[in-house]
């Protein structure tokens, strides 16, 4: 008898507790820039490799290829071939049709900085051929860019 009670008994409540509130469903397409979660990362001074910074495309499939443009901004803090190189040449980014993951990739530099200027190089994402959204849905565009800060350890 009490195996029968306590699975009606996690049915009643399930049923009970049910929403009826709709969920927010995301059907457009959109392109965004995500490194763990984070819009600001801090990258050592002393570090030497290369990392990739992956954009995503979420969409259905596409009928035809979408070109991406971004911007890098450096802050007068940082100089190309000093402190890092953009090994990334591709300009508009292609996203193939059935391809939904391209990096930029970055190669860091061993340089000390000058704490006092603007050490940062941001990727941002500015616009592509098939206008879909740049950043997560919603009002806000999260991670419509990422603010790679570097600093001295």
């Amino acid at each position: 008898m009490k195996k029968i009670i306590l699975p009606l008994l996690v049915l009643i409540i399930t049923l009970s507790s049910c929403n009826k509130e709709e969920i927010d469903v995301f059907d457009e397409p959109f392109v965004h820039l995500n490194f763990n979660g984070l819009s600001t990362v801090n990258i050592n001074s002393n570090r030497k490799d290369i990392v990739s910074y992956y954009i995503y495309l979420s969409s259905k499939p596409l009928e035809k290829d979408m070109l991406l443009d971004y911007s890098v901004i450096i802050g007068d803090g940082l100089q190309a071939g000093v402190d890092f190189n953009i090994l990334t040449t591709e300009y508009p980014l292609i996203f193939p049709t059935g391809i939904y993951r391209r990096p930029i990739q970055i190669q860091w530099l061993d340089h000390v900085l000058d704490s006092e200027k603007d050490n940062t190089l941001t990727i941002k994402l500015d616009s592509n051929n098939l206008d879909i959204q740049v950043g997560l849905p919603g009002p806000d565009g999260n991670q419509s860019e990422l603010v790679l800060q570097k600093i001295n350890n």
